[in-house]
């Protein structure tokens, strides 16, 4: 009798377990079709210097093709991996944390909360990650503030993420390729 009422709430707490959020994100992130700048836009883009194209995302993967100086390819999608997520802490009771399509922080968040940066996701914002959710608001810095912070500050940003771009590229003659050269293209600003 105690072993099968052993096994019942070992049985529960593991799907009690299983069932909460994950409190960090795992590591890698990927955000698929994620195009992190302001107005960037998956479109033609013109080659400003010479791009190549790999069979997968790795730079020791087989070439596919090179992209000259000048040609132009289609831009089809693209992913965001976070390698090492940054962190954020609130020192102040904020509202934080847009989800697609909401017009008003949806988030709460009081002294002492945590909250793992991403990436840069365009117009001063970070793609954040908090109790297994993601979202996005005005967290972006370019250095981790110092400590301790400014008295006026919100948040202190006590470290920043690492992650790469990479994305998928079609040339003229249909072949595919991942590149993470993303600096090298023109007209990838749908507001320019």
């Amino acid at each position: 009798m105690r072993l099968a009422a052993l096994i019942l709430v070992v049985g529960f707490v593991s799907t009690v377990a299983a069932a909460l959020p994950a409190e960090k994100p795992r590591l890698p992130y990927y955000d698929w079709n994620a195009c992190p700048f302001e107005c960037c836009t998956y479109r033609n883009w013109k080659v400003m210097q010479t791009v190549t194209a790999y069979a997968s995302r790795s730079e020791k993967a087989a070439i596919v093709f090179q992209a000259k100086r000048g040609a132009w390819v289609r831009g089809t999608t693209g992913v965001v991996i976070t390698k090492r997520y940054g962190l954020t802490k609130i020192l102040k009771p904020v509202e934080l944390g847009f989800r697609p399509k909401s017009r008003k922080p949806e988030l709460l968040l009081q002294p002492g909360t945590v909250v793992y940066t991403l990436h840069y996701a365009g117009e001063g914002m970070d793609l954040f990650w908090y109790n297994g959710n993601t979202y996005v608001d005005q967290i972006a810095a370019r250095e981790p503030d110092p400590d301790p912070p400014a008295p006026d500050r919100n948040v202190q940003v006590l470290s920043l993420p690492n992650y790469d771009w990479w994305v998928k590229i079609k040339n003229n003659e249909g072949l595919e390729g991942w590149t993470r050269e993303t600096d090298k293209f023109g007209n990838m600003d749908a507001c320019g």
